[in-house]
């Protein structure tokens, strides 16, 4: 009864702050263990009304007895009403969760899976990319450390002594209450910790190399961190490595949308900068620049060129002996005979792969005249 009057609206900040906190502590003390789940639930809401530093601390005790509230927490964390926002905490506590629930050991209170959790990672991501992630120079200097680490440590068990070698047991292994190994210590999961993630490699490892049939939010997600951080090159490469990657249209067609729009902001930008040129800008090159625009929409234009022949790869990719796929290919390089010579060879070998696992296709005895007859018959329809 005594704790309710901390949350009353006309309680006084005589007693409303430091007072209340330490009446909230000195209760858990006093109480048995059996009793604290009543005294934490108001804790927990006047600190929320606290925010700030009060917020944070408190629930940070009570994660470490009740994990179950980390979203909770996340969410206040990234609250706009938040005066001091914690996106590099909220990350590094959304991958947590998210491996957690991979291996089994967390069910989120929300219901989401832990897809949705990495998603919910990558929002965070696309938001705060400066407070969140490192950049191509840090991410350098971070893989020489990493690998001067590995390579000292890469047969710990290992010593020479003279000419003989010498076998250890290896380091000590920290084990938990109940005997097991307990948790290698990650610090891309530490949310005391204040250095940012790498994010590349965690989307790499963490979603690319588990969730294989939802790459395309994935690679977007990449793309979009390195645009928001300035890095347009990064960004291109990522969105051409995912568009050569993806096994399904539908990831395709995100990826290849997302780069579309991507070089048509590009070529936005830059159409802006020369209508509007800042006069304070004594080393704008008008030339250059103009240049620089002409190169920018001849890249969009390959790309858009480029469509049909990237949707028949991921097609392709997905069934190397689909001989109608084959067929559109050739008939996409249209009248270039180099090409078509090229590929009609690749379907004598698509044709001799479909024979020989006994797949009985009407189009392979085609494909075969079509590679021994310089395809004469006339071309299939494409996309």
């Amino acid at each position: 009864m005594y704790l309710s009057i901390f949350n009353h609206q006309n309680c006084p900040p005589v007693l409303s702050h430091s007072h209340a906190r330490q009446t909230f502590d000195r209760a858990l003390r006093t109480l048995p263990p059996s009793l604290h789940h009543r005294i934490w639930v108001r804790y927990l809401l006047w600190a929320e009304t606290r925010g700030g530093l009060t917020t944070v601390a408190v629930y940070r005790r009570y994660l470490a007895i009740d994990p179950s509230v980390t979203e909770r927490y996340v969410a206040l964390l990234l609250s706009p009403s938040n005066p001091s926002p914690r996106p590099l905490e909220a990350a590094k506590l959304l991958l947590r969760l998210s491996r957690k629930a991979a291996r089994g050991e967390y069910i989120s209170s929300e219901g989401k899976s832990p897809y949705q959790l990495l998603g919910d990672l990558l929002d965070v991501v696309e938001a705060r990319a400066e407070h969140v992630g490192l950049g191509i120079e840090e991410l350098g200097s971070t893989e020489a450390d990493e690998e001067s680490v590995d390579r000292d440590a890469k047969d710990p068990q290992q010593q020479k002594n003279g000419n003989s070698l010498i076998r250890f047991a290896g380091p000590p292994t920290t084990v938990g209450a109940d005997g097991k190994p307990a948790p290698v210590y990650d610090e891309d999961e530490d949310p005391n910790s204040l250095r940012r993630l790498d994010i590349e490699k965690i989307i790499r490892k963490d979603g690319l190399a588990v969730y294989k049939d939802q790459a395309g939010r994935l690679w977007t997600g990449l793309a979009t961190y390195w645009i928001k951080r300035g890095e347009f090159d990064r960004a291109k490469e990522t969105f051409e490595a995912g568009i050569a990657s993806v096994l399904t249209i539908r990831d395709f067609t995100q990826i290849f949308d997302a780069y579309a729009e991507f070089s048509e902001s590009v070529i936005s930008g830059i159409m802006e900068e020369l209508a509007n040129p800042d006069e304070e800008d004594e080393d704008l090159d008008v030339k250059e620049t103009e240049e620089e625009l002409d190169g920018k929409m001849k890249e969009f234009e390959e790309l858009m060129d480029r469509r049909p022949f990237l949707v028949n790869d991921v097609l392709l990719r997905r069934n190397p002996s689909d001989v109608q796929e084959w067929e559109k290919r050739v008939g996409l390089w249209g009248q270039d005979d180099e090409k078509v010579r090229v590929r009609c060879l690749l379907f004598s070998t698509t044709t001799y792969r479909i024979c020989f696992t006994g797949g009985r296709d009407v189009h392979s005895r085609t494909l075969y005249r079509c590679s021994t007859q310089g395809y004469a018959e006339p071309p299939p329809r494409v996309y």
